[in-house]
């Protein structure tokens, strides 16, 4: 495996660079591609089932079909958050492993990231209300609360904290670097967004329902593989740049 450059890596005192962190993301993301989609895989299967579901849902829901969807939706959303954090904290330990210049090994970071499986369950459905609270409140607030919230995952993995004190540590961390914080979760977003209106755009109609799952499935798998790298990356520049420790010491907790 190759090193990344230590000229890549944040040090203390540096602003949180936003080129740096999603190239060093698709550095690590490229070279360990097979092991990220199998976890992003797993990321991925609300989505299919959503893209399956959903449309059957409201062909059939003549009465009220908006109000059934968008509870089904809002569910899948749920179930997605669940599965897209849970699947994030099993690709710590490799993310780590590889700035480190390791070998990767899926199976040690998935029972690695596993040992924290309740905490993580549970800050993560914290924030996840944090976030649609913010979203109901004219969307402002919710990209607001994405920037606070967005390395609150790593941060219960590798400092063992629970719900309400990774929330906590999360708003401390990120202060300060939220604007930079936002372009790292746009970058990769609008991307997202964009090859699911596209999909949306051409529909199920013309592609068929088993095209379209299968297009919404990779999209949701490899695009959310890499923003869990992304947020991984993230809290090791805020780490690195806001309290001067580098990987060997962020590291320690897995060895």
């Amino acid at each position: 495996m190759t090193d990344i450059s230590t000229t890549s890596l944040a040090a203390a005192g540096e602003k949180l660079r936003v080129g740096s962190v999603l190239s060093k993301s698709l550095e690590i993301y490229l070279r360990n591609f097979p092991k990220c989609f199998a976890i992003g895989a797993v990321m991925g299967l609300p989505t299919l089932l959503s893209a399956i579901y959903v449309y059957e849902i409201a062909r059939m829901a003549r009465t009220n079909p908006y109000g059934i969807v968008f509870l089904y939706e809002m569910g899948f959303l749920l179930l997605w958050v669940l599965m897209f954090t849970l699947s994030q904290s099993t690709m710590i330990h490799g993310v780590f492993q590889d700035i480190r210049g390791l070998h990767v090994d899926i199976g040690a970071s998935v029972v690695r990231g596993l040992r924290r499986f309740f905490p993580v369950i549970g800050t993560s459905i914290y924030a996840f209300f944090m976030v649609i609270i913010g979203m109901f409140l004219v969307i402002v607030p919710g990209f607001m609360a994405i920037t606070m919230l967005f390395v609150v995952i790593p941060i219960c993995v590798v400092e063992g904290l629970g719900p309400g004190a990774s929330v906590k540590r999360s708003r401390e961390l990120t202060r300060g670097q939220r604007w930079r914080i936002l372009a790292i979760y746009l970058a990769p977003a609008i991307v997202i967004t964009a090859c699911n209106l596209l999909l949306q755009r051409v529909g199920h109609r013309v592609l068929g329902l088993p095209a379209y799952a299968a297009g919404s499935f990779l999209v949701a798998s490899i695009g959310g593989s890499y923003q869990a790298v992304a947020n991984i990356v993230t809290y090791h520049d805020l780490r690195a740049v806001k309290e001067g420790l580098q990987i060997e010491q962020l590291a320690a907790v897995f060895d």
